[in-house]
């Protein structure tokens, strides 16, 4: 069954969709949720960053985890 808050989550990551698109990138954002939380959101970077592996899941998992103080994303959705 699909929440709120995954509509809202997905909302958030159509969004980053769309500023990766404007900024020349392929669109795609990615939010990761702890909780019911949003602690972290990203958009592809490959192409301003010239990094192969700045695609939006990665960046938001790795934001995610500094934010968080820890590498296991328990509890969490990407």
């Amino acid at each position: 069954m699909i929440s709120a808050d995954d509509i809202r989550f997905m909302e958030l990551a159509i969004a980053q969709a769309e500023e990766a698109l404007a900024a020349g990138e392929v669109p795609v954002g990615a939010v990761v949720a702890c909780d019911g939380e949003v602690v972290a959101a990203d958009r592809n970077r490959r192409e301003e960053s010239n990094d192969p592996s700045a695609h939006a899941e990665l960046l938001a998992m790795r934001s995610a985890a500094e934010t968080l103080g820890r590498w296991r994303l328990s509890n969490c959705t990407v």
